[in-house]
This record gives C-alpha cells, sequence and structure tokens, in this order.
C-alpha cells in the first residue's frame, strides 16, 4: 500500500483539511502496514537496542540485503558500511563487508543453490568418501567424483628403514658400485667407468688409449671399434702419399682429382702431362688443320675444330643455306624470308604472289589468270600494318595514321596485308557512304584465289584493285571490326576526251571532322581532293556551327578574330562561309556554283569550323564540288 497523507487544510481550522475520523483512518493503516513488515499486525518485532542501534540478534524480521548481481553489491563502498552483509542473486551467494565484499561459502553437500559455484572440490564433503580413514592411507579418485581412502607407501605404514633395504639396499652394495635401476627395481652394480668397482687407472689407459707407443704427430682416433694412433696429414707430412685412399704419387704439374667414391688419383690438365700451354698444345687442339678464309673455331663437343662461318659462307658470299633455322627450297631472284611461328622456322617465299602459288581456287574460278594478270600490271604494292586497334599505317606513307591514299582510276593498286594484323582487323575497300565497293578486286592468301566480295575484308595474304576506270572522287578503307581505322582513298578519273581532248572536270566528296572543340571554340580542317580550282556544290555539316571556306592558310589565320554575323572584307581570301543554326544534320544547296581556286603555294584548301552545337564535341563538314584543276 501506498503511504497515505493526512490533509490537515492550507491553514488552521478553515475547514479545507481531512475530518478527524478520517485522518486517524489514515494513520492506523499505515500503522498496520509497519506492524506487518516487522512482525505481525500486533506485536512488531524491536529492531532497536537501548542506545538506538539496530539489532537484529534472535529477531526475525523481513528486512532484504538483495541484490540482483554481484556487480551492484560490489558497487557499494565495503568501507562505508563495513559489517553489512548481502545476497547476489546471480551467484547465489552472501557476502558480508569486510574491507572488500568476501564471499561466504555455502555448504552443497545437498545440493548447490541455484547459481551459485562451489570453488571447492566435491571430497572436502564427507559425504563423497565411501569408506572410514586409516592411517597411512591416501585419498583416491573413482573419476565419478566418489573417492576412497586407499592403501599408499608401504600397506599404509609409514615408509622405514625395511623399505629402504627391500627396494634399495637389495644387497651389501660392493666398493664403488652405483645403485641401478634394471627396469623393475634398483640393484648394485659395478660402475662400467671404473672396471668393476675399482679405479681408473694406467692398465685401463693402456688398455683403451695407450695401444701403442705414439709417433710424433701422431693423433688419437677412433676407428668404430677403439681409440689408436694415426698420422695427421696436415702436421709436418711432406708427401700426399701419407693420404690412405691415394694410390700413388703423381708427376709435376699433376693435380689430384676425385671418382666421387672417396677414391683420389692424380691427373694431368692442360697442355701434354701439366706442363705449360705450348704451341704444341695449341696445334694439337685449336689448329687442328689450316684454316681457310673467314672460317671459325667451333668446339665439336668434344674438341676445336675450323669451320665455315655460318654468315660468310665458308669465305664466300652470304648463301641462305648457311643460314640456320631456316627450310630453303629452290630460291629464286626477289625471294624474301619469311617467319613461320607454327615452326619457327625462316622459309623462302616470293615477294609478289606468283601464278604457280595459287594452288587451291575456290569453286566457279576455272582459269587463275585473272590474278596473275591484275597483280602484274599493279603500280605499286602498299604494305599494310596496324597501329594496335586505332589506325593502319602503309610503307609509302611512313607513320602516319589512316593516312588519305592517292590512286587513279584504270590503274591497279595492291595491298600487302601479311602485317595487318590478320583476322583482328579485316582490310575493307569502301565506298565514301561507308558500303563495300568489290569492283575490280583480287586477292591471294596461303595459295587460295578470290575475287569481288571473298576478295574484300582481306586478313592476310595480298589484296589487289583493279580501279575501274569510269569512277572518281572519294573512297575509303576501313578495319571492319575497328572502326577508327579508316582512311580516305582518293580516286583521280582517268584521262579521257572532252571538247579539246583535254581532261573532263569530276565531282569529288570529301568529308573532315574537327578535332574535339569546346562550345563557342574554332577548329581548322583541310581538303585535300577539291583541287586548285573548283566549283562548290554543297556543303553539309552534322551540327550547329558556323565554316568559312579560305584561298589560303595565311588568309584564314588573318580572319581568325571576325566575329559570326561580321562581313568579311573584300579581297580577304574567305571563299564562302555558311551557318548552321538547327540541331543535328543540315545541308547548304550553294546554287549557283561559287568558284574557288588556291594560291599557287597551297596544296589543300583550309576551312575554320566554330563548334556552336552548346556543348564540346567534334564537328564533321562534307564538302561536294566540282574539281576544275588537280
Amino acid at each position: 500500500m501506498a503511504k497515505q497523507i493526512i490533509n490537515i487544510g492550507a491553514s488552521a481550522n478553515d475547514g479545507t483539511g481531512d475530518p478527524l475520523r478520517n485522518a486517524f483512518d489514515k494513520v492506523n493503516d499505515n500503522l498496520t502496514e509497519l506492524y506487518l513488515a516487522l512482525g505481525d499486525a500486533n506485536n512488531p518485532i524491536d529492531l532497536f537496542d537501548i542506545n538506538g542501534a539496530l539489532d537484529l540478534i534472535g529477531k526475525p524480521h523481513k528486512v532484504s540485503f538483495l541484490y540482483n548481481t554481484e556487480a551492484l553489491l560490489e558497487a557499494v563502498s565495503p568501507s562505508t558500511y563495513h559489517g553489512s552483509i548481502g545476497h547476489a542473486h546471480d551467484t547465489g551467494a552472501l557476502y558480508y563487508a569486510h574491507g572488500t565484499w568476501n564471499k561466504v561459502l555455502t555448504d552443497t553437500s545437498a545440493g548447490a543453490p541455484t547459481s551459485y559455484i562451489d570453488p571447492l572440490n566435491t571430497f572436502v564433503y564427507s559425504a563423497n568418501i565411501l569408506n572410514d580413514e586409516t592411517d597411512g592411507y591416501v585419498l583416491g579418485t573413482s573419476a565419478n567424483g566418489s573417492y576412497s581412502w586407499v592403501e599408499g607407501g608401504g600397506g599404509g605404514s609409514s615408509f622405514g628403514t625395511s623399505d629402504v633395504d627391500t627396494h634399495l639396499n637389495v644387497s651389501a652394495a660392493g666398493d664403488n658400485q652405483i645403485l641401478s635401476w634394471t627396469g623393475s627395481d634398483y640393484a648394485w652394480v659395478d660402475d662400467a667407468t671404473g672396471s668393476g668397482g675399482g679405479s681408473f687407472g694406467d692398465s685401463d689407459v693402456d688398455t683403451h688409449l695407450n695401444v701403442s707407443a705414439a709417433n710424433s704427430n701422431e693423433v688419437l682416433q677412433w676407428d668404430g671399434t677403439d681409440y689408436t694412433w694415426a698420422s695427421l696429414p696436415s702436421a709436418g707430412v711432406t708427401s700426399l702419399l701419407n693420404l690412405s685412399d691415394v694410390g700413388t704419387d703423381g708427376s709435376a704439374g699433376q693435380v689430384l682429382t676425385t671418382d666421387g667414391g672417396g677414391n683420389f688419383t692424380f691427373t694431368s690438365i692442360g697442355g701434354s702431362g701439366g706442363g705449360d700451354y705450348a704451341d704444341s698444345d695449341v696445334s694439337a687442339h685449336l689448329n687442328t688443320s689450316g684454316a681457310s678464309a673467314d672460317q671459325i673455331l667451333s668446339w665439336t663437343g668434344s674438341d676445336f675444330a675450323w669451320v665455315d662461318d655460318a654468315t660468310g659462307g665458308g669465305s664466300s658470299s652470304v648463301a641462305m643455306t648457311n643460314i640456320t633455322d631456316t627450310t630453303i627450297t629452290s630460291p629464286q631472284s626477289d625471294d624474301i624470308l619469311k617467319f613461320f611461328g607454327s615452326d619457327n622456322t625462316w622459309r623462302n617465299v616470293p615477294f609478289t604472289p606468283t601464278y604457280l602459288d595459287i594452288n587451291e581456287q575456290p569453286a566457279g574460278i576455272s582459269d587463275k589468270a585473272p590474278f596473275e594478270n591484275t597483280f602484274q600490271n599493279a603500280t605499286t604494292v602498299l604494305k599494310v600494318t596496324n597501329n594496335g586497334s586505332s589506325s593502319y599505317r602503309f610503307d609509302q606513307y611512313g607513320t602516319t595514321d589512316n593516312p588519305t591514299i592517292y590512286v587513279k582510276a584504270g590503274t591497279t593498286v595492291g595491298f600487302d596485308l601479311t602485317g595487318a594484323g590478320g583476322a583482328v582487323h579485316p582490310f575493307v575497300i569502301q565506298t565514301a557512304g561507308g558500303s563495300d565497293y568489290n569492283e575490280g578486286l583480287v586477292a591471294l592468301d596461303s595459295g587460295i584465289y578470290y575475287e569481288g566480295s571473298a576478295a574484300n575484308a582481306g586478313i592476310g595474304g595480298a589484296m589487289f584493285w583493279k580501279i575501274p576506270a569510269g569512277i572518281s572522287g572519294n573512297y575509303r578503307y576501313i578495319c571492319q571490326a575497328h572502326s577508327a581505322m579508316v582512311g580516305t582513298i582518293v580516286v583521280e578519273a582517268a584521262a579521257g576526251n572532252s571538247g579539246g581532248g583535254g581532261a573532263a572536270a569530276t565531282r569529288v566528296q570529301e568529308a573532315e571532322t574537327t578535332s574535339s572543340i569546346a562550345n563557342g571554340a574554332s577548329g581548322n580542317v583541310e581538303y585535300a581532293t577539291l583541287g586548285k580550282s573548283f566549283a562548290l556544290q554543297k556543303v553539309t555539316v552534322d551540327k550547329q556551327c558556323w565554316v568559312r571556306i579560305y584561298s589560303d592558310t595565311a588568309s584564314r589565320t588573318a580572319d581568325a578574330s571576325r566575329s559570326q554575323g561580321t562581313d568579311p572584307a573584300d579581297g580577304s581570301g574567305v571563299i564562302a562561309e555558311f551557318i548552321s543554326t538547327a540541331s543535328g544534320s543540315t545541308e547548304f544547296k550553294v546554287t549557283p556554283s561559287i568558284m574557288g581556286w588556291l594560291d599557287d603555294s597551297e596544296t589543300e584548301v583550309p576551312v575554320a569550323v566554330q563548334n556552336n552545337s552548346g556543348s564540346t564535341g567534334t564537328v564533321s563538314v562534307t564538302i561536294d564540288a566540282l574539281k576544275l584543276e588537280s
């Protein structure tokens, strides 16, 4: 019950407090609760002595000293509450305060209280000992929590002199004998170091060490069963014959060699019998015979011999047959050596394919002559290599990546694809628009002949393009697997009849792309196929931009500061300019055509392009024109 409070009002006799009856009812309830806590409702326990101190002796009461955990109990200062007791519920033990909280042992013979861990072993409790103790016995365990008194020592009696006699003084010990364990008991035996118990005398030394009179510089050596005196080779020995494993003494200059089995012999090295290395030795081992010019000294496996230098052909000019790791078969003029990784050998192959190489032609090709006629009439053969997966290179164009190649209609050009990357980089001829162009193509790869579409996308061997006489303008080469490996092939029109017999004007198309430029910035590009003079027909761009076409590079540089929307000055070298304001591709048709020309010092048409797309990127510009002058 909660404590009941008597309402005494705000002031005396103000009429707001509890009535007397109600007030004393609360007093009775509060006192009843105290009585019950200290005994019963009628007879409370007097917990205090005459001095007012707490006195609990012989007085049952309900005062609790309970703590839920040992940690909570130990948090109470044992100095402040010296003499107090407390019970920790989590350990099931009682503690008293005396400097520290000390745990009181609990008798667990009848069973331990909940959570209590007895620090004592079970053998301290008499209930766990199965028999009565006997003098001289020791406590033995049954390994199941029970114990018994068992006989120890000498049958339960103390260890007396008789026990020593029984186990140690088996018999009267002889002089200088020692006590030895036999495996089951002790026994007196002669000392092995003293010859039956006697001291180690001179005779023992003579018997085991002084076997015979030792010679000067001899040493005592164990032979496996005893000691003997033996010679010391390193002390005053002048002949190797004193070594037991050497059969005979050698001659001057010889050396001692071993057979690996512990035996040594003297053998000769170098020249004749261990002497100096004389001219005769050189003649015998090096100057085996008169060497011919340009021969070299070669080790045969057992001696030296003069042989022809593999790089010199035995004093004559170098022959392919003298080079090692080669398989030379009927070498012909202009053959080259080619390395074959399949067997790591060099073989002679023709530099260009011949009719005889075409030994496996596809079905439907009955005449090998087309290939023979094509490659024999080639004006040039370009050796193609790849620069990683980013570009092609051609030997006649140096190290330029994806260069523009110039050819002429009606002629034949060859492509040596043996070093172009094989199946990783298939070499394809296409139109400027990206369609495969197969007309006039023939190829030979590993002895197999191809033509038309089968010859395109070459992965090795040689490809030849017999360029039709009726085409001109831009075409391209490209890797079928990597679009970055692409370049322009400019086909010059074939000479033809036009009016007075001069060459006819041809239409050309060339596309160029700037590098990545910021919005509002300009980049420069050059057009190589428009000719020295041309008529503009069409300009196509892929995004919003400002394009300016010039007659020379100096004019482009001078015009760089002009802003968009400002007209160029007369005679400033600006041929035409175009402004695209629509997103995406825009085509400008130039009607009528604008005539353009280049200064004598120029070979390519200079163009400036300003990026107006709103973001950084490249700009592509395609120019269609009528080429009037090469």
